[in-house]
């Protein structure tokens, strides 16, 4: 017991030793340096806000946050999973060459962007100033935000693993993620459409940002219903990704 504990803590260790090199050296030698990693999400921000203006479709009380804070945690779960896809295989001289803890190099695909997500929630915080809005709720981000890792993580490991046998993954999972994107309320508001409602209703990435927004932004208790499929989903994925992951992982070394 004392091994697999060792064990389990050293894998987090190489995790975050792994996750800051790559968080460093992604942008090294650019201009902006981390800065890029709020490139993506700003010129969304800018460009949605900008056409939900002259539209007039944003009826919603503080609609900058609300669509802000959307596309910070879509971004973080796109952006991790979609590097964890090919966290195994773009490891592969590694994996044969050496005994590296696999399940490390998919910890570090989600903890690299853990820290981006702290940049961009700090600008976040810079906007709660800016609007007024209580930025004390901020603070009950921290549980939601470690349910929402345990989610991502969990579906990392699905995805790393699978990405080993079907090389097109990658390609595939940007496709699904982007109509997961149109299907998540991230730049309008959940239509009283009863189908879309029943959609919503299995759409983790729904629930997360949900309840993130009723309690940051409006200082709203969410429904107890959503807060329990949260957790649901977040216990779901981590337990079934990491239990295919453990199942296959010997295989990957002469896969890839």
């Amino acid at each position: 017991m004392n091994f697999r504990l060792k064990k389990t803590i050293d894998g987090i260790k190489l995790a975050l030793s792994l996750a800051k090199t790559n968080f460093k050296l992604r942008n090294e030698g650019s201009y902006l340096g981390i800065l890029w990693y709020l490139l993506e999400p700003m010129c969304f921000f800018i460009i949605i806000l900008l056409v939900g203006g002259a539209l007039n479709r944003s009826p919603v009380e503080f609609y900058p946050l609300y669509l802000l804070l959307g596309l910070i945690m879509f971004n973080f779960f796109m952006n991790s999973t979609m590097i964890a896809s090919k966290a195994i295989t773009s490891h592969s001289s590694l994996i044969k060459s050496t005994k590296v803890s696999q399940e490390s190099l998919v910890m570090s695909s989600v903890l690299q962007f853990v820290f981006s997500h702290a940049v961009e929630m700090l600008v976040f915080l810079a906007f709660m100033f800016y609007f007024e809005a209580n930025f004390w709720n901020l603070l009950f981000y921290f549980p939601i935000f470690f349910f929402f890792i345990l989610f991502v993580l969990g579906l990392s490991f699905l995805l790393s693993a699978v990405g080993v046998y079907i090389s097109d993954l990658a390609n595939i999972w940007a496709v699904i993620a982007r109509l997961l994107w149109f299907l998540t309320p991230i730049f309008y508001i959940m239509p009283e459409s009863l189908i879309y409602q029943r959609i919503s209703y299995f759409n983790p990435m729904f629930h997360f940002i949900n309840i993130a927004r009723e309690i940051i932004i409006y200082g709203n208790i969410p429904k107890l219903s959503t807060l329990i499929l949260a957790v649901f989903f977040s216990v779901l994925s981590l337990f079934f990704g990491v239990f295919i992951f453990e199942k296959i992982k010997h295989k990957f070394a002469e896969k890839i």
